[in-house]
């Protein structure tokens, strides 16, 4: 069946992400770092807080449980955590040159309301595509497949004419189960090439 659908994630595909620069800044003195990277960016809360079913404060109050010790620590990273993600410049042509062939292109995210409300305007090539799933207006995230069913049944795509874009082989094992094709992201050459292999030029 031939491919008439592209699916992306978006964060370390269509957008850079990281914490540790920007942990580093906030919080120089490593002990405190390594105490303030587990109880935020490791804690199990960092995924749930993706559905966007709790206040700040509760967010907050998650990761501060985990060291209460560092609370000032925690609450000066939470304060800014847009910081952590960044445009990618390949991100914005490669959307364009996809409709330009004329692919139907949409993405599908684990996404916090925090990192959203505070650099949405870095994610400009979502006005480009046909539509998209972000977690924490949705309250699911992958690998839920509940999530690739609402993004389909939205946007009538069919399975088996759309591959899927990420960076987490458990999201790719997701989306295959349900008959969508899978490419664990590593690079945009690399995806580029398996898309060609798929025969998306």
């Amino acid at each position: 069946m031939k491919i008439t659908t592209i699916i992306f994630d978006i964060g370390r595909v269509l957008n850079g992400y990281g914490w540790e620069e920007y942990l580093s800044r906030v919080v120089p003195d490593p002990k405190a770092y390594r105490a303030v990277e587990q109880a935020v960016f490791k804690n199990p809360a960092w995924v749930e807080h993706d559905k966007g079913l709790l206040s700040e404060e509760e967010e907050i109050r998650d990761f501060v449980s985990a060291a209460p010790e560092y609370e000032h620590e925690i609450r000066a990273v939470y304060a800014d955590l847009g910081e952590c993600t960044w445009s990618l410049d390949y991100a914005v042509p490669w959307v364009k040159e996809l409709k330009d062939k004329g692919y139907r292109v949409y993405a599908l995210s684990n996404w916090p309301r925090r990192i959203y409300d505070q650099r949405g305007d870095k994610l400009d090539f979502l006005d480009l595509m046909d539509g998209y799933f972000l977690s924490y207006q949705e309250h699911l995230i992958k690998p839920d497949e509940r999530a690739f069913l609402r993004l389909m049944e939205k946007y009538e795509i069919r399975p088996e004419e759309a591959v899927f874009l990420d960076d987490t082989r458990e999201n790719i094992l997701a989306a295959e189960r349900l008959g969508i094709r899978g490419i664990l992201f590593c690079s945009q050459e690399q995806a580029k090439e398996e898309l060609r292999s798929l025969g998306v030029e």
